[in-house]
């Protein structure tokens, strides 16, 4: 973890010192070395970091470089700093950038409903429109899988609420899995615990109270939006791959051909960096089928965490039929690859 925040981390600590010695009494009287150390908080030291970690995410520079822009007038004096005047104009960059963001947002309404309207692929469901249309929109992808977290978010909690057309292709997983006694358990704790502790703080401190409850809304809000997400996106099976969607979860796709082995597994399990369970709250969600891979795969999950699994835990409602129509597709594969039959004789999938 250190050594992947190493050059963040370098990057602070050369700004906390320049900072800190900018405060010396003779800087702080001499017009031409308080500008120097201004220079060198804000556009040497972003520059130089940038410069040397161009593998790091746009993002990643322009949060650092806006927040750096933002502090530098509450630690240096801008009486006579040569660089009064760019604060001064601080309001019109500011509008600058909501502009920006207002062009972003409109951007990405027009490649929504030109993906809605052009919707003709049943690999595509809303979760996947909606973060194709926000990764056009957006250059930072990094910002842009978290707005798409947010976004999804709040259109399964209060938008959607009809379900797409389902096929024998299709596989639920939340019908005989209990996550909606599950959930909407956690959510009913969650409205009691905020009630509860908003009474307890209103009459102390208002503020504090105010943004208890507003955390408290938000989490309501994920937690819906997650359960609703779970009804709607069901797992696809095609000819070749298997997709595998599971709440506000990016969408996994498995080539068939990938498939080491595949079963039926309800047991325990222990946490590995190898393997990934398509579930929120971990072992409190059950899971019946285990799919292991000849090879790594990556897999983005919420929050920025990334994986490299080669086990997958996940539930399927008819886990027979899954399991039954899976290993069908896979034998038809093996049956038609004209390059490698002895390859696939020596490597089959194995199916409990």
């Amino acid at each position: 973890m250190l050594k992947k925040y190493s050059a963040l981390i370098i990057f602070t600590a050369i700004e906390i010192a320049i900072a800190l010695v900018s405060f010396n009494t003779h800087i702080q009287n001499n017009s031409t070395l308080l500008s120097v150390f201004t220079a060198l908080f804000l556009i040497v030291t972003p520059a130089l970091y940038y410069l040397t970690n161009k593998k790091q995410t746009e993002f990643t520079f322009w949060f650092v470089f806006y927040s750096v822009f933002k502090i530098t007038p509450y630690i240096f004096e801008m009486e006579n700093n040569l660089f009064q005047v760019v604060f001064q104009w601080k309001i019109f960059l500011n509008i600058a950038f909501l502009i920006f963001l207002v062009w972003k947002a409109f951007q990405f309404i027009r490649n929504f409903r030109k993906a809605v309207k052009q919707k003709d692929n049943t690999e595509q469901d809303d979760y996947s429109i909606i973060s194709d249309s926000l990764k056009k929109s957006i250059p930072f992808k990094k910002l842009g899988k978290m707005i798409s977290f947010e976004v999804c978010s709040f259109y399964y909690c209060f938008i959607k609420w009809k379900g797409n057309k389902s096929s024998e292709n299709n596989f639920s997983g939340y019908r005989e899995s209990g996550v909606s006694a599950l959930y909407i358990g956690l959510m009913l704790a969650s409205v009691f615990e905020a009630i509860a502790l908003h009474a307890y703080l209103i009459s102390r401190n208002k503020i504090v109270a105010i943004v208890i409850l507003v955390l408290h809304v938000y989490l309501l809000i994920n937690l819906i939006g997650h359960l609703k997400a779970i009804f709607f996106r069901s797992h696809l099976l095609l000819s070749q791959k298997i997709v595998i969607r599971y709440g506000l979860f990016d969408t996994l796709e498995i080539p068939l051909d990938s498939i080491n082995t595949i079963q039926k597994f309800e047991g325990d399990y222990e946490k590995s960096n190898e393997l990934v369970k398509f579930a929120l709250l971990g072992k409190l969600e059950p899971h019946n089928i285990s799919i292991e891979l000849k090879e790594k795969i990556q897999l983005s999950l919420p929050f920025g965490i990334k994986k490299e699994p080669k086990l997958i835990l996940l539930y399927i409602d008819n886990a027979a039929d899954f399991l039954k129509t899976v290993t069908g597709r896979i034998e038809e594969l093996q049956n038609f690859d004209p390059i490698s039959p002895e390859l696939n004789k020596s490597n089959p999938v194995f199916v409990v």
